[in-house]
């Protein structure tokens, strides 16, 4: 087959440049070309969401690229994820503050998404990659065999290539012709901005407030992706190493209409509204720039194809920038493009291999959506809000994160296919996790609740903390499976114990209420009753002795409110119920 290139990346943006520079790093013998069609120079403060990475995807930035030094000495190391529950229009100090009490171990990044695509594509250049900027890509003819090229039409003349890769972000090229878009349950928009200076949230808060900024041992508070949460809506604050903060909202459509926020003007109305404190800060500043996305989630039920073709980044799927996933898809996809390039050139591609990894990628997007939707009465609870942190980073690092770092996806059809059962597994304990979660937040009686004024997250020493830092410890494909076997059990417990918190915070009253909206029942595969409940029962001191340790760890970090009945009596009245509403359905084990 003769072709100009073996690979043409469709958009130039951080997919498409990261994969490209992932190809020449693991392919070094395959022609790649990239067309896009906004030239240099960017400007370093781009407004492109996606500046804050998490694990998974700092991984990939820093090991998977080798890119660390680069990012160390270019952009600002991350303090995690940090969340801010409550009264929206009380005293920022006075709610409830769940985030990291010391740098994380695992590193990850804020980015400036101009200066690192600005310097990504100078990398580019220096080995060997032919960077077309200008020309737009109009369409893509696919091959009708497996001996002719795909053809891409782009504004400055038609190019051809062996294998052709759709980086065109939202405007889904290929997904859009193929028919492969698949609607996601999350209805949710956002709008964002950027202003010329650091916007810090410990200013936020009066500097007598002593007790509040002494948290702040390190002062590296503002270092973290911060999450201002109220009832169905979350506003982020990034620094970013320019100078520059990027201020973000994202609102849940049921209750907050797109209109009340998409434009500039209505944004900061919106913010004075909801978030009074911020808006105080920055009255007056100018934006810099202002980008709007109405319901911006999106699934797909095929990122890659046998015939020659896949999708990277948010030309495949988007879920929610909640806890910063995009970039992590990001790094998924572009793996598994990678990978399967690489088969292919060398006459090796196993179809196999292929579809488990499209049937990966989907469930992965999938079980994220399930995550991260829905969760609008959840956000002002400082404990309900604490307890899903709990599950969803432990369910991130012991599972996804895992399969990422200890490179499962580079194995066989049949190690694929293990893989995916285990996948089935822990989807069916989240969807029960997100439901307990999920109905906790209806039924709480009060607008805002928790009784902790910070959550360490993770706290050292925990359970939690122990999954984070097993992170950057290299595993074999059978040590990987086992320790998955293992976390699946502590999930178990995890899960339980978010139960217990649940039922003891709503009592009797409502213990019925949450088994039936819930959908809970005594075949759920979970440690009820037993010692672990009998152990409830017990005077304090016997009690914490004899309490699993994530359960001491969860009341540790998450306080704990005493029920009007004993935990078992609590479960029986939940267990009750007649449901009349169950978890997401399961997808099937696979053989």
């Amino acid at each position: 087959m003769r072709a100009d290139y073996d690979v043409i990346v469709c958009g130039g943006g951080l997919a498409g440049l990261t994969l490209a520079y992932q190809l020449r790093k693991e392919i070094p013998d395959a022609s790649v070309a990239v067309i896009e069609r906004q030239a240099r120079p960017l400007p370093e403060a781009a407004h492109k969401v996606g500046e804050s990475s998490v694990e998974l995807a700092s991984h990939y930035f820093g090991e998977v690229l080798g890119l660390r030094p680069y990012l160390l000495d270019n952009h600002l190391k991350k303090n995690g994820l940090r969340f801010i529950c409550g009264d929206t229009q009380g005293p920022l100090e006075e709610r409830p503050e769940i985030g990291p009490s010391e740098f994380p171990i695992v590193p990850s990044y804020q980015l400036d998404r101009g200066k690192l695509e600005n310097d990504l594509r100078a990398m580019l250049e220096e080995r060997g990659v032919a960077l077309l900027e200008g020309p737009s890509v109009r369409d893509i003819t696919l091959a009708q065999s497996e001996d002719e090229p795909h053809v891409v039409h782009a504004t400055s003349g038609d190019l051809s290539c062996r294998w052709v890769v759709d980086a065109t972000g939202r405007r889904r090229l290929l997904q859009k012709k193929l028919g492969y878009r698949r609607e996601s349950p999350n209805r949710s928009s956002s709008a964002w901005f950027r202003v010329r200076q650091r916007v810090l949230v410990g200013e936020l808060v009066p500097k007598d407030r002593a007790e509040w900024h002494q948290r702040d041992v390190d002062k590296v508070r503002w270092l973290s992706t911060v999450h201002l949460m109220g009832r169905g809506y979350w506003v982020w604050l990034i620094p970013l190493s320019t100078g520059y903060t990027s201020i973000g909202i994202v609102a849940e459509t049921e209750h907050h209409p797109f209109d009340t926020f998409h434009k500039p003007e209505l944004a900061l109305a919106w913010l004075a509204k909801h978030e009074p404190r911020l808006m105080e800060r920055i009255d007056g500043l100018e934006l810099e720039d202002f980008r709007v996305v109405r319901d911006y989630s999106y699934l797909t039920d095929r990122f890659a194809s046998a015939d020659r073709w896949s999708c990277v980044g948010e030309a495949a799927a988007f879920v929610d920038p909640l806890y910063s996933l995009g970039s992590d898809f990001i790094s998924m996809s572009n793996s598994y493009t990678t990978r399967l390039v690489g088969d292919y050139l060398r006459g090796a591609l196993d179809r196999d291999v292929l579809e488990e990894l499209n049937e990966n990628y989907c469930r992965l997007a999938r079980d994220a959506a399930r995550t991260l939707s829905n969760n609008g009465r959840i956000f002002p609870h400082g404990d309900v809000m604490g307890a899903k942190l709990w599950w969803d980073f432990f369910n991130y690092w012991s599972f996804m994160c895992a399969h990422f770092f200890q490179e499962i996806w580079r194995q066989d059809a049949a190690t694929l296919r293990r893989f995916r059962s285990m996948q089935a597994r822990y989807y069916e304990l989240n969807s029960r996790a997100q439901s307990i979660l999920e109905s906790w937040a209806a039924l709480k009686p009060t607008a805002f609740g928790g009784p902790k004024g910070f959550v360490g997250l993770p706290s050292f020493p925990s359970t939690l903390a122990d999954a984070h830092l097993e992170l950057s410890e290299r595993r074999s494909v059978e040590e990987t499976f086992a320790k998955m076997e293992r976390d699946l059990e502590t999930g178990r417990q995890l899960v339980t114990e978010i139960l217990a918190h649940a039922l003891r915070d709503l009592g009797s009253e409502r213990a019925a209420e949450l088994g039936r909206l819930a959908g809970l029942s005594s075949s759920w595969d979970l440690p009820l009753g037993g010692e672990r409940f009998a152990a409830d029962a017990l005077p304090r001191r016997q009690r914490v002795d004899a309490l699993p340790r994530i359960a001491r760890d969860m009341e540790r970090a998450l306080g704990r409110v005493d029920g009007d009945l004993p935990l078992s009596a609590l479960l029986d009245l939940a267990l009750a119920a007649p449901a009349v509403a169950v978890a997401a359905p399961t997808h099937e084990a696979a053989t």
